[in-house]
């Protein structure tokens, strides 16, 4: 029992739920939530997630221990034998679930995402603030590979992808700060280890100014309602505002910052909310 537990808690269930409420939403928004197509959307999104999770931890069991101790491997509460195993075994019924797909959602899956996902922890993790822009991107793609599986084309999910690319790149960078002591173990050069934690707070304000200003672009065209308006101002706007240029400053160490990579995977659910309302 405890090894189940173990080999579900390593899928990281919580980000996993995430991407699947990106595929629903994205499919309600391009009118497939009937689709024939959107259970092999799911399945591929929900496959990919857990195994590229599992990967991550994998290559990050040493960083782990110093910054998580408590996750799954790094506690030794499953083998890194039989992580590998069920990696593999999500990654290939996801390769296999593309199949079912239009062209176009397959050629997202297994030419854009799937690199990224595998060449993260070894390649992009170890590139200051492109690793954050990297995981933004992938759940950004999100949206973008729904829209291309479901209905063979991309034109509606594009302002989706921008919310959740940049929301996503500033929670990551976020909790890198939090885990600057852990990803020293490693060597990792992170944004906030390679420029300091003052210049990452500056770069943190800097893109939360953009992340408001852009998003309420839509609204300002008449692209979107006025749900979406106040959805973006209470679920995402003034949570960030408030963490970055409040909760936050320049004397702020690693324990604030985790705090505060607290409240943005609250604003990410926020943001999922307020792409939600782009349909009402």
């Amino acid at each position: 029992m405890n090894r189940l537990f173990a080999s579900i808690q390593i899928l990281r269930p919580l980000n996993m739920i995430l991407s699947l409420f990106a595929v629903f939403i994205a499919a309600w928004l391009v009118n497939g939530i009937t689709s024939p197509l959107l259970p092999y959307t799911a399945l591929v999104v929900l496959c990919f997630a857990g195994a590229s999770n599992i990967l991550n931890d994998v290559l990050d069991i040493h960083i782990d221990e110093v910054n998580r101790p408590d996750r799954v491997l790094s506690s030794g509460r499953l083998k890194v034998r039989d992580a590998l195993i069920i990696m593999s075994i999500l990654y290939a019924l996801g390769i296999m679930a593309t199949s079912y797909l239009h062209p176009l959602g397959r050629q997202i899956a297994l030419i854009l995402v799937l690199p990224l996902l595998v060449l993260y922890t070894p390649l992009f993790k170890r590139l200051p603030f492109i690793g954050n822009l990297v995981v933004g991107s992938i759940l950004g793609l999100v949206f973008l590979f729904t829209e291309g599986a479901i209905t063979g084309h991309v034109d509606k999910m594009w302002i989706p992808f921008c919310l959740g690319v940049t929301l996503s790149t500033i929670r990551e960078l976020v909790k890198d700060a939090a885990d600057i002591e852990g990803d020293a173990v490693g060597n990792l050069q992170t944004f906030p280890r390679k420029y300091g934690l003052p210049a990452t707070l500056w770069l943190l304000r800097i893109l939360t100014i953009c992340l408001c200003f852009g998003a309420s672009i839509p609204w300002f065209e008449g692209w979107y309602g006025s749900y979406y308006l106040f959805l973006l101002i209470g679920g995402v706007a003034l949570p960030s505002l408030y963490s970055v240029f409040f909760l936050l400053n320049e004397s702020s160490g690693s324990e604030v910052y985790a705090i505060t990579a607290q409240i943005f995977k609250g604003t990410t659910i926020g943001g999922m909310l307020v792409i939600l309302s782009a349909g009402i």
